[in-house]
């Protein structure tokens, strides 16, 4: 009898793709070589005949910084979503033939996780699309999407985004779509999705690093030192939008609360290990909280046996830290294996090496 394994990643941010001597400020991911790499090691050889399910914890794509007619649309609907996953899928061909491959060996599954900047997963036409690339047909037992709920659970593990952790950024599963009852349904975005679209997307191209770096108030402090005039309009902007989206008569005593909130908890990087305990401690049976969302890996064991694995992300970041001062890309993935027959699975962090690279690309 085989074996049975888990792998999860998270937070791979594919964009529209950036052709060799172009420049793309908006696609930041560029593991492509990597990521195979990872998808045939974990359905050849040792693990063909394994039972293996890739769980992809939310941010496979990066819809907010995809460009559709030229622009970064706000009122996103069905048929805009779909444009999108075409785009990501032309400019990342390796991997969809990867993840095509992955899925054509036995006993091998994806599931798959809507995070804030791929939410777009809740239109049905969306999975369809998707499912046609990687399996031939609109539906297939292979690939599941987890759509209708915030986490997915098994065998004492809980897996979530981490969106749903921050007001800002956090999406109504129950509300997902705004209709008005006129034309089609367009996406319900939460602020934070809002304030990229309209304030980040606008910005990288000067800055194309400005999501990368972390924490983003060492980089603000340091803007206005040394490039005042782009951290004021950074500044100006944001306010600006924050004006125009949460200060509405409508409903403002509500909005305020909500704004309030957001802007207590607001990072860029945020440390969601606070909330994560709780959730244990409120979770009889889940002794493993799997996160990504922050783009930060990280591995906290408590003392009542529960353990917080955070996937982190497969772009690269740059900190400011002195603790970890400099450009970081770790490929970390959580690695799931069930040994025995009622014994429960062991859950480790791992980072994906893959082949030695003699060099790598920089691109920012």
């Amino acid at each position: 009898m085989g074996r049975k394994y888990k792998i999860v990643v998270s937070d791979l941010h594919m964009g529209s793709g950036q052709a060799p001597g172009d420049l793309n400020p908006w696609e930041s991911f560029f593991a492509d070589d990597k990521l195979c790499e990872f998808l045939h090691f974990y359905s050849t050889d040792y693990y063909e005949d394994e039972d293996v399910e890739l769980i992809v914890n939310g941010d496979i794509y990066d819809f907010l910084q995809v460009k559709v007619d030229g622009e970064f649309p706000d009122k996103v609907t069905e048929k805009v979503a779909v444009r999108k996953l075409e785009a990501c899928i032309a400019g990342h061909p390796r991997v969809h033939r990867a993840l095509r491959e992955f899925l054509s060996r036995p006993k091998k599954r994806i599931t798959v996780l809507p995070g804030n900047h791929d939410f777009e997963w809740v239109f049905p036409k969306v999975q369809e699309r998707f499912c046609e690339e990687l399996c031939g047909g609109r539906t297939d037992p292979r690939l599941r999407f987890i759509c209708d709920r915030d986490f997915y659970q098994f065998d004492g593990i809980q897996v979530h985004h981490g969106m749903q952790f921050e007001i800002m950024h956090s999406h109504d599963f129950r509300d997902a779509f705004i209709t008005n009852g006129a034309g089609e349904p367009i996406l319900n975005l939460p602020w934070g999705s809002i304030f990229i679209i309209n304030v980040i997307t606008r910005l990288k191209q000067q800055r194309p690093y400005i999501d990368k770096v972390h924490p983003f108030w060492a980089y603000f402090v340091r803007a206005l030192i040394f490039d005042p005039i782009f951290a004021l309009k950074l500044a100006a902007l944001s306010v600006f939008y924050f004006v125009k989206t949460r200060l509405r008569w409508r409903h403002l005593r509500s909005r305020l609360r909500q704004t309030f909130h957001m802007l207590r908890e607001a990072r860029v990087y945020p440390n969601l290990e606070h909330k994560v305990r709780k959730i244990l401690k409120d979770s009889p049976g889940v002794h493993t909280l799997l996160l990504g969302h922050t783009h930060v890996p990280r591995l906290r064991r408590f003392e009542d046996n529960t353990q917080y694995i955070n996937t982190g992300s497969w772009t690269s970041t740059l900190s400011l830290d002195l603790g970890s001062f400099g450009l970081m890309s770790r490929f970390a993935y959580a690695f799931i294996e069930y040994e025995g027959k009622g014994a429960p699975p062991r859950v480790t962090l791992r980072e994906w090496r893959g082949y030695h690279d003699i060099f790598r690309d920089i691109h920012f």
